[in-house]
């Protein structure tokens, strides 16, 4: 018999209160988010928060597209450096083209809070800003670059309609330890708007496209590693569905996961995920629980890897992009992956 997490519940005012995080798995916002304050009070306190801050990885992510395109992007904060990126995936030509730049960490913003604030960072010709205006049920995306003789003109301008009835939210404050956290907020939603590379406008089609907003702040323990598939699609009747079913680091992962199926505005969470590569990051991907719940499988058709150091040692990332296949049961719906488009992460950092 296939053991199914606990329901999402209304969360709570703050991420963290009393210098202790609140653990749970939550259905909305919340609203202050403060993971500097799970240092605690007292004389040392400003050491402290500065040492957590340096560990904190923090990420505010969006994909998104149509029928024909997938596009992940991210403003990127680990503390030792920053990423800008914006990768556009063309599905059935089976390419990629790249508008990524590292920088230093300080010269970008990942927003805490979702309420009215910005993540947004501009470096060697890439401008990235993330508009969080959830209580007013909008998410947009405005990335440009000013295109050089290897790199064409980019021109992505995206409008998400997160209104109530319009999408569906997964809030997770997870424990790595009594007092270290992984928080994430995920919502998949429609959107509309622009995507122009070297002036030509190759989407967004109307009234197909879809975007996922992707916030995360983790006091991961060191190395960081997890798994991490997704995919999204919008149906003929333009309702958004898709899937994310994560491997990590969290304890206790039979009731404290990110794994859940989205059919427009519902959110259903699903039991722990193991993700088996037997040929490798580039052959196809097997997703299970232990339950049959879920049995996935992903088949990569774009490469794409971020290694730093000799030999891998400080990052080894692997985030193909592919098709999926195969059937999701939550306890009150089902969800068919067949033809759906997306990425998947495996990843593993020591800086």
């Amino acid at each position: 018999m296939t053991l199914f997490p606990p329901v999402a519940t209304e969360p709570p005012a703050s991420l963290v209160t009393r210098g202790r995080y609140n653990f749970g798995t939550y259905d909305g916002p919340i609203a202050d988010i403060n993971p500097l304050d799970a240092a605690g009070s007292g004389p040392l306190a400003g050491t402290r928060r500065a040492v957590r801050n340096l560990g904190l990885k923090e990420w505010e992510a969006f994909q998104l597209g149509d029928d024909d395109l997938f596009v992940l992007g991210a403003v990127y904060n680990a503390k030792t450096l920053g990423l800008l990126q914006v990768l556009v995936v063309d599905k059935h030509a089976a390419t990629i083209r790249r508008w990524e730049t590292k920088l230093p960490s300080p010269l970008l913003t990942v927003a805490r809070g979702l309420d009215g604030t910005v993540s947004e960072g501009e470096f060697a010709g890439l401008e990235i800003e993330i508009g969080n205006q959830l209580p007013g049920g909008r998410v947009t995306v405005d990335a440009t670059h000013r295109g050089t003789a290897l790199t064409p003109e980019l021109d992505l301008h995206i409008t998400g309609d997160c209104e109530p009835g319009a999408a569906g939210h997964l809030v997770i404050v997870h424990p790595f330890d009594e007092n270290r956290a992984l928080y994430s907020h995920k919502a998949m939603m429609p959107a509309s708007g622009s995507l122009l590379i070297g002036g030509a406008d190759v989407g967004l089609a109307a009234g197909r496209g879809f975007l996922i907003l992707d916030d995360h702040h983790g006091d991961y323990p060191r190395p960081m590693k997890y798994d991490w598939v997704t995919g999204v699609r919008r149906t003929p009747a333009g309702v958004v569905e898709g899937f994310n079913l994560t491997d990590n680091q969290v304890h206790n992962p039979g009731v404290y996961n990110e794994n859940a199926i989205w059919i427009g505005d519902q959110v259903h969470r699903l039991p722990a995920v193991t993700v088996d590569r037997p040929d490798g990051p580039w052959g196809t991907w097997y997703i299970r629980d232990s339950g049959g719940a879920v049995d996935v499988t992903f088949t990569p058709t774009v490469q794409s890897t971020m290694h730093v150091g000799p030999r891998k040692i400080l990052a080894e990332y692997y985030a193909p992009y592919g098709w999926y296949e195969g059937t999701i049961h939550a306890q009150h719906a089902t969800l068919r992956v067949d033809g759906m488009f997306g990425v998947g992460e495996s990843k593993r950092i020591s800086v």
